[in-house]
């Protein structure tokens, strides 16, 4: 057991700077790896084949090499991805996964597979475009029922019912544990600062999950018995696309003007593990396909046939309802087609809301100053410190 919360926080954040070291360090025990691309991989699968689940994120260094690989305008978490196979630091994976969400992180895969030697030893799972129909479901079903059984062939063993039900639970433990954390930035009076939090939840995407939750469970045992701290200044909440670059959400509480992190609606935070799979169903493929298609939807995949509604919206709405954001940081990734597009449909209504919003686009490398630059004067406008 670990001294206090803050040593805690800071052994979460060395996985975080060390995610290569952990996953080989899981192999060093006996677990079987897989690398992921996408959220709309369904862990508890790979989880209850005995495999751990570890999400392949970006470097963020400046690189031309995918290039030749990629067109120029995919996005740059896209290339970074793919960078991370050509560059073959990934090589001790003993298998890769993706579903197929936009066409930017499809190709990152193919990369992988066809020249980074996991051709092999990959599976790509077919996943609906359009989730709000009666069809998706039974599609999801099928799909996962074919990843299953690569799965059994794969670790030459049956994937059990009860196997399903432990996944099932215990990645549902981890995400009610993520609420409950979360749930400490909704006061004004927080024991634990919102880039912290999103350290935290992004080590979650990578840690086998029995280890992650007792970790998790100590620490919030231990923020709940200490003090908590004014959250200052300036409550922002960040919304956009993929961000494992940690260093804009220390950026956000270390401007000149006071600001406190308070959300973020993205699939490297809270998109990741906002909803539940139904427990103790007896179709266990059923219930995964369920609580997968009601999850907060990805804009890459949000739109209700017929009306053109953005299912996202309302949980954004709950959101701001909840956690009271004085502003949204608009965070997407550069050349990112479907993020865009949705806040060219969710500004009208953060308008309405009475919320100022700005717009940032991420590159492979973190461009501080200007990004500094562009909080401190939305922060400056909120407070009305600007002439």
């Amino acid at each position: 057991m670990m001294k206090n919360s803050n040593s805690i926080i800071e052994h979460f954040h060395h996985i975080t700077e060390n995610i290569h070291e952990y996953a080989k360090s899981l192999q060093s025990k006996g677990h079987l790896v897989a690398g992921y691309m996408c959220t709309h991989v369904p862990e508890e699968i790979l989880y209850a084949a005995g495999i751990i689940p570890v999400r392949i994120l970006s470097s963020h260094v400046s690189q031309a090499m995918t290039r030749s690989y990629m067109h120029e305008t995919y996005c740059s978490f896209s290339h970074d991805c793919a960078y991370q196979g050509l560059t073959h630091n990934y090589d001790f994976l003993d298998l890769i996964v993706t579903s197929s969400s936009c066409i930017h992180m499809g190709e990152a895969f193919n990369v992988w597979v066809r020249f980074a030697g996991f051709q092999g030893k990959s599976f790509l799972i077919p996943y609906p475009h359009i989730i709000h129909t009666k069809p998706a479901v039974a599609f999801m079903v099928e799909s996962f029922a074919e990843f299953k059984q690569f799965l059994e062939k794969f670790v030459n063993k049956s994937i059990t019912d009860e196997d399903m039900e432990r996944a099932i639970k215990t990645y549902n433990h981890t995400r009610r544990l993520l609420k409950q954390l979360w749930e400490f930035l909704r006061h004004e009076d927080s024991p634990i600062t919102g880039s912290e939090v999103a350290t935290v939840t992004l080590a979650s995407q990578f840690m086998e999950k029995q280890e992650y939750n007792q970790l998790l469970e100590e620490l919030i045992q231990k923020l709940e018995s200490g003090p908590g701290h004014r959250l200052p200044g300036v409550r922002l909440m960040v919304s956009g696309g993929a961000c494992d670059d940690l260093r804009i959400f220390d950026l956000i509480e270390h401007l000149d003007y006071s600001a406190s992190l308070i959300f973020i609606d993205s699939c490297t935070a809270a998109r990741y593990f906002w909803f539940e799979v139904p427990e103790d169903r007896a179709d266990k493929l059923q219930a995964i396909a369920e609580g997968y298609i009601n999850r907060i939807p990805c804009p890459a995949k949000d739109n209700v046939p017929g009306s053109g509604e953005k299912k996202r919206f309302r949980f954004i709405h709950q959101f701001i309802e909840g956690f009271k954001p004085d502003g949204v940081v608009l965070l997407y990734q550069r050349f990112c087609s479907p993020q865009p597009m949705d806040i060219v449909a969710l500004k009208p209504i953060l308008d309405r809301l009475g919320i100022p919003s700005i717009e940032l686009e991420l590159d492979t490398t973190l461009p501080r100053t200007q990004f500094q630059t562009q909080l401190e004067a939305f922060v400056e406008i909120i407070t009305g410190v600007a002439p």
